[in-house]
């Protein structure tokens, strides 16, 4: 009989041996699955907080790429706009400015005939003696008798009069519409250095933007991915403690219930023990 106690207690030393080598690693285990979960579980937080913050960047990259895109279009619009209406407006000016020429030449030559003419007719007389018949006959010409037409020369009035009068409507025409076309070149110029100007800035904003959203883009895949293994981490790590459930919650009771149930038999088999061994001296 005492060898059978002895032998009972020296299992059950054994058992509580195993059962805490079990515990510990048991304890380990759980630690470190709990560990695992907690770390990709803060992980998962930042990844989500930062993805948050990038897609929010992102949205507003885009919105502000679309608007440099339509000011964009609408600077080359209007660049091709001015190019066409300056083109029209020098053709015309120049037609403006050859057809003014072309009168003010014609005009010069219809002034140098009636010039011509006028200065020859003033100095001209009439031979009444190339005349038959009496004097007191001839009808009233309007001018005296032998006195040549000399035309229309009063001035302001006269043809002469109003051809300078024409001439001077030409040139005026040839210098405002020279004056205007240089203006009007020199306006297109301005607008075209300006828009030019406007157009590289913005094309240049568009070129960094597209950089900025092309990185966030690249951080957003990467993050969705390393995300992607967090979860996978954290759906491991709770498989772990399902499995470290079953082999470490052997029973209903807890491990310090176990131990002192096991305690209290080794000393009750070690109580039996002595007094088998007290009997025996008697």
């Amino acid at each position: 009989v005492k060898q059978l106690i002895e032998e009972l207690i020296e299992r059950l030393k054994k058992q509580s041996a195993a059962e805490a080598e079990q515990k510990g690693w048991c304890d380990k285990s759980i630690g470190e699955a709990k560990q695992k979960r907690s770390n990709a579980a803060d992980e998962i937080d930042e990844l989500n907080s930062a993805m948050a913050e990038g897609e929010a960047i992102r949205d507003k990259l885009v919105e502000e790429l679309s608007l440099l895109d339509d000011e964009i279009e609408s600077i080359k619009k209007k660049q091709e706009e001015a190019q066409e209406l300056r083109k029209k407006e020098k053709v015309e000016n120049e037609k403006t400015v050859e057809e003014a020429k072309d009168g003010l030449k014609a005009v010069a030559e219809a002034i140098k005939i009636l010039e011509t003419f006028y200065k020859k007719a003033e100095k001209s007389e009439v031979d009444l003696s190339l005349v038959q018949g009496p004097k007191e006959d001839a009808p009233d010409a309007g001018f005296e008798g032998g006195e040549a037409y000399s035309g229309a020369q009063d001035g302001a009035n006269g043809a002469l009069g109003l051809l300078e009068v024409i001439s001077s409507d030409f040139k005026r025409t040839v210098t405002e519409t020279e004056k205007a076309e240089a203006e009007a070149a020199e306006d297109h110029d301005v607008f075209m250095t300006e828009s030019d100007k406007s157009l590289a800035e913005k094309e240049k904003a568009k070129k960094e933007k597209t950089k900025q959203k092309d990185d966030v883009l690249e951080k957003l895949s990467d993050n969705g991915e390393s995300l992607k293994a967090q979860v996978k981490l954290v759906t491991t790590a709770v498989k772990e403690l399902l499995e470290l459930k079953d082999a470490c919650e052997l029973t209903s009771d807890t491990w310090d219930e176990r131990v002192a149930k096991r305690e209290e038999e080794i000393k009750a088999l070690k109580q039996a023990l002595c007094i088998l061994d007290h009997f025996e001296q008697f």
